[in-house]
């Protein structure tokens, strides 16, 4: 396997490990505030947070962390 290939595949599984449990937890919690909301409506306020959350917290902390 060649050092980028490496590269990438840590980059996704420090990635995963941080977007499952938000996912997760943002899931749970509008379930519970929102139980009568079809799925669709739920991503459609959770999916804006995640994608916010990763380009602007998750994947910078990441690359912070891989730069020393």
């Amino acid at each position: 396997m060649t050092r980028g290939r490496a590269d990438r595949l840590i980059f996704c599984v420090l990635v995963f490990a941080a977007v499952y449990p938000l996912v997760t937890a943002l899931s749970y919690f509008m379930q519970s505030i929102t139980p009568s909301w079809p799925l669709w409506q739920r991503h459609l306020v959770v999916v804006p947070m995640i994608v916010t959350a990763m380009v602007f917290v998750i994947i910078p902390g990441i690359n912070r962390l891989r730069e020393h």
